[in-house]
């Protein structure tokens, strides 16, 4: 079977993947996960039943906060290095700048 933009678009009709719920119907169940939350009685469950909950909770919540925490803590680059290669793969040259508040890219090759 040949996989064309023909055959493609029929897979990707018959396909369940990329259809998400619509937006009212994900803040209905919103609404409810939020009601039920705000309505459990803690002190009732048993440290199984606690475990539990805190297993589902973090499943939702750690990925996220891991992701940012990532993006917040990237440095901007302090060096700019450039290294020029001829075709047999030797090193002709190679020029090193500082980034600071005085770099300009147009000396980045030492003002060629």
């Amino acid at each position: 079977m040949r996989f064309d933009n023909e055959t493609g678009s029929k897979a990707g009709k018959i396909s369940k993947r990329g259809r998400s719920l619509p937006v009212e119907l994900r803040n209905s169940l919103n609404e409810l996960i939020n009601q039920i939350i705000n309505e459990l009685n803690y002190e009732s469950l048993n440290n199984t039943q606690k475990i539990k909950l805190l297993d589902v909770a973090l499943k939702y919540s750690l990925p996220r906060l891991s992701i940012e925490k990532s993006i917040e803590e990237l440095e901007p680059p302090k060096e700019l290095k450039i290294t020029i290669v001829g075709r047999d793969g030797e090193v002709i040259e190679t020029h090193k700048n500082v980034l600071d508040e005085n770099f300009q890219f147009k000396n980045a090759l030492g003002g060629k």
